[in-house]
């Protein structure tokens, strides 16, 4: 009868997959879901993320304790730093399995907490996986979950199995065992010692303990899972005030940087209206009124001066026409974002080509139309004057999200997003819109820039309408270098 425990465990698993769903709808208050909590199914999600916990931090803990202390061996000759790199790693790993471990019970999602890129290069390799305060974090998690989880353990297990195994006491005495109340699976039977026998009444008693011991287990395994939850939620994922408070940077950061961004525009507008039309049309205004002096006494020379300024007038007519291309395109406004970046493509030094899985004739935001053809401006412009590429190509993507605008060149890399610079300016026109600039340049090439801009249902549009929401076809990856 060693496995009247097990079947007793077996009687409570079916009860709790046939009336699981009845006891979670309905509401009884806390007296009823103590009493009803061992045919909960969080109950059993509990206990199982509970048991499965023990061997996860168990072994994240032999496994990033056994690489830091090696790295930190051979840390003189370096390749300690590659190992203590490789802990930090296993600890980000461990992080994403405990973030599916805790909401096993609780199916309310976990937000991870954001982590440093990447990048390109080895120093940007070495911020991201050493000054990363996530990544720490997740290391810190792997040594306080490892006393945790045991805890958590030790205590289920007693719990659940002292109370099955004293429910199981009159299936021992109906069985003409004799035997005392054990935990599953321990035969505590001594050979050459006799047993006592345990009659009906005590065996009725300990039912009933096992019994009232059974929504205490039961409750305590969920307690156990809800706390472990918080601690994961404090320690691997982001909350609601850290997410407050980084929105608040970003914005913050992201409104600088467009009001750099106007009060340069403004400047350059500034400058190009004083040195160029400006000029061009006093030099007309003088030369109509010479003209007007000597019409009578000089026609010829008058007609000279008026053709003068006749071209004076073109010239400065030109030059506000591309002062105002520079503000508004013109094709943006009339025709959309492809048949913008097509001309742009068309105009650059470098061969340009253009993928577009946007549907035709549709129009975007205008504030996200002009974002998405600056990007490809300035992308354009520092391929011709700094990639040294041969070949670029612009994609115009619909996403889930919103728009994403890339452009790739195979030129020799080395693009930073750097304070003052030109991407930093597109970085945070992009910000402001709730977007992202990303740009991986590594040394050698190839360049990809990267701009995600979300669109919002019911958002205005260009001149065809109100915007609207955007089909996510899959694309085609980039060709290598």
């Amino acid at each position: 009868m060693i496995g009247a425990p097990f079947l007793v465990l077996g009687l409570l698993l079916v009860l709790a997959a046939l009336l699981g769903d009845r006891v979670r709808e309905q509401d009884r208050g806390m007296v009823g879901a103590f009493l009803l909590s061992p045919l909960h199914p969080a109950t059993w999600r509990a206990t199982g993320a509970i048991l499965l916990g023990l061997w996860v931090g168990i072994g994240a803990f032999a496994v990033v304790t056994s690489l830091f202390s090696a790295g930190a061996s051979l840390l003189v000759i370096g390749i300690g730093v590659v190992l203590i790199g490789l802990g930090i790693e296993g600890a980000r790993l461990v992080a994403r399995l405990e973030r599916w471990r805790a909401s096993l019970a609780d199916p309310r999602p976990l937000r991870p907490h954001p982590y440093r890129p990447y990048g390109g290069g080895l120093q940007d390799l070495l911020m991201a996986a050493f000054a990363d305060g996530s990544r720490w974090r997740d290391v810190v998690y792997v040594f306080v979950a490892f006393p945790l989880t045991i805890l958590e353990f030790v205590v289920v297990v007693v719990l659940w199995g002292a109370s099955l195994a004293l429910l199981s006491v009159p299936l021992w005495v109906a069985g003409g065992g004799a035997v005392a109340p054990v935990v599953p699976g321990i035969d505590v039977a001594l050979p050459g010692i006799a047993q006592p026998e345990v009659p009906g009444a005590a065996a009725l008693v300990a039912a009933l303990v096992g019994l009232v011991l059974l929504p205490v287990a039961a409750s305590v395994s969920q307690g156990l899972m809800a706390l472990h939850r918080a601690v994961v939620a404090g320690l691997l994922c982001e909350s609601e005030e850290r997410a407050l408070q980084r929105r608040v940077t970003t914005l913050e950061e992201s409104r600088r940087a467009v009001l750099d961004v106007e009060a340069t525009e403004l400047r350059r507008i500034e400058r190009d209206l004083h040195d160029g039309a400006q000029q061009r049309l006093v030099g007309l205004t003088i030369d109509l009124s010479l003209a007007a002096e000597k019409i009578e006494a000089d026609p010829a020379g008058a007609r000279e001066l008026v053709e003068g300024a006749r071209d004076q007038a073109r010239l400065a007519l030109a030059e506000i026409r591309d002062l105002v291309r520079g503000i508004a395109p013109a094709i943006l406004l009339d025709r959309g974002l492809v048949p913008a970046i097509t001309a742009l493509a068309a105009r650059a030094p470098v061969p340009t080509s253009v993928v577009s899985t946007l549907p035709e004739g549709i129009r975007l935001p205008d504030a996200v139309e002009r974002a998405a053809y600056f990007v490809v401006a300035e992308c354009l412009a520092n391929v011709a004057k700094h990639g040294a590429a041969t070949r670029c190509e612009v994609r115009v993507l619909a996403e889930e999200r919103g728009l994403g605008v890339e452009t790739w060149d195979d030129g020799a890399g080395g693009a930073r997003v750097v304070p003052g610079g030109g991407l930093a300016g597109l970085a945070g026109r992009v910000e402001a819109l709730d977007g992202t600039l990303t740009v991986n340049s590594p040394e050698g090439g190839p360049t990809l820039v990267r701009a995600e801009i979300p669109v919002h249902a019911g958002a205005s549009g260009g001149p065809s309408g109100p915007a609207q929401p955007l089909p996510a076809p899959p694309a085609a990856p980039y060709p290598s270098r």
